[in-house]
């Protein structure tokens, strides 16, 4: 198995439409977009989700894995995040720049977080797994799945609710779009009570 490469064209043009976000690792872009559609009949849920991320860690080390953040109130047990959001393994296809080869990601939740990262609230982790064509590489794009009965909410901004560990350092980045209308999202608190947020999607 061969390592992505990057294509240096392309990561310039990226890099300079991505917005810049704090990390701890100086330089490493880290950002996510989460759209909404009706799922098709038989599917998961009644809402199809898709989120894009795009990584460039402008660094030696390549990309171990990325985390999603759920809940900073700690408002949701696992079996609710679980009935609410549903997706598949592997729940994600990435692609290097310039490297005609598929990575595929395996979603897991994890309720304690990432303590490497300094992260204690729940997450979905993202991991590369071994039926990958390639490893992941410094920079790439990558586009998870996932299946709700929740209508879609917009998310809360400024917001580090992306992360990714690669070698022994670690980036934070923003999210923006829509998620499902759990009582923990990253959606603005004081924008949507639970109350409207329950109304909303009963009236889909």
């Amino acid at each position: 198995m061969i390592a992505c490469k990057r294509h240096i064209g392309k990561i310039a043009l990226i890099a300079a439409m991505l917005i810049t976000t704090a990390a701890v690792a100086e330089n490493a872009q880290l950002y996510g977009t989460i759209m909404a559609s009706e799922a098709e009949p038989g599917a998961r849920g009644i809402w199809r989700y898709e989120m894009r991320v795009t990584w460039n860690n402008y660094s030696e080390f390549s990309l171990s894995h990325l985390n999603l953040k759920l809940d900073e109130g700690g408002n949701c047990s696992r079996d609710d995040i679980l009935e609410y959001v549903r997706w598949d393994n592997p729940s994600g296809t990435a692609r290097c720049f310039g490297v005609n080869g598929l990575i595929y990601f395996d979603a897991e939740l994890n309720m304690t977080g990432d303590p490497d990262l300094q992260i204690y609230v729940p997450i979905i982790k993202y991991v590369p797994t071994d039926d990958s064509q390639v490893r992941p590489g410094r920079s790439g794009v990558v586009v998870f799945t996932f299946w709700s009965d929740l209508a879609p909410w917009p998310i809360d901004e400024p917001n580090d609710l992306l992360s990714e560990k690669f070698g022994q350092d670690q980036a934070f980045g923003r999210v923006n779009g829509v998620f499902p209308a759990l009582p923990c999202n990253p959606i603005a608190a004081e924008q949507w009570s639970w109350g409207m947020v329950k109304a909303g999607f009963d009236n889909h």
